[in-house]
């Protein structure tokens, strides 16, 4: 796929990685990878306002993805495989200042079983490496990104990432949450136009917005 080299590399960084972590990795690679055309294509729209849904199932309607109140699926965006399904949302409505958008990347890779419940956990200090920024990198290469910050709060991930392989229309630097979501390990990201970049505080806040939402729309 367009901006992800093979994959050799990243998986010759995690060789020796515990198995729970290998896996999580991997579907960091994987939404690496499947994120940029639909980001692309989405900025050579101009992020124009959705018209589309503010919740829509996929991956054979086992998860649904929705966002805080505002925002509503960009349907000529979403993206859906055998194995992976990424989601754009934009705003309903045109704002005065363009607003951030919000993707979610969901693969079949199961979350980690409830007795492995460290696993997130041991991922937030792996991603600050060399082998986890890797696999964070929409171009595969560690050097590309830089990780300003990383936690693990609310059985979640939380990550400032700046990654100089993002797409051109957009901010370098911005948000990303890394959580399990109805037995499935959920990618979800803020992103900003690179003209009106987000100051951190917004920017999390908007996330952990987004994270309650999607908890909310997938509770039993």
């Amino acid at each position: 796929m367009f901006g992800v080299p093979p994959s050799g590399l990243r998986m010759k960084l995690c060789a020796g990685l515990p198995k729970s972590i290998s896996m999580l990795g991997l579907c960091l690679v994987l939404a690496a990878c499947f994120e940029t055309a639909p980001l692309q294509e989405a900025a050579s729209r101009g992020m124009q306002p959705a018209s589309g849904p503010p919740q829509v199932a996929v991956l054979g309607r086992s998860i649904n993805v929705a966002g805080p109140p505002g925002y509503c699926v960009d349907t000529e965006a979403t993206r859906e495989s055998d194995i992976e399904a990424f989601v754009l949302l934009v705003r309903c409505r045109a704002t005065l200042r363009p607003a951030p958008v919000l993707s979610a990347t969901i693969t079949r890779l199961a979350a980690p079983a409830n007795d492995d419940r460290d696993a997130l956990r041991s991922l937030t200090d792996f991603l600050t490496s060399v082998a986890g920024r890797a696999q964070l990198s929409r171009s595969g290469d560690p050097r590309d990104v830089t990780v300003h910050e990383s936690m693990f709060a609310d059985h979640a991930i939380w990550l400032l990432i700046e990654d100089r392989g993002n797409p051109g229309s957009f901010d370098p630097t911005y948000w990303r949450a890394i959580l399990p979501v109805a037995d499935r390990i959920v990618t979800l990201s803020v992103l900003a136009a690179v003209e009106h970049p987000m100051d951190r505080g917004g920017g999390l806040a908007t996330l952990r917005g987004f994270v309650t939402r999607m908890r909310r729309a997938n509770a039993d």
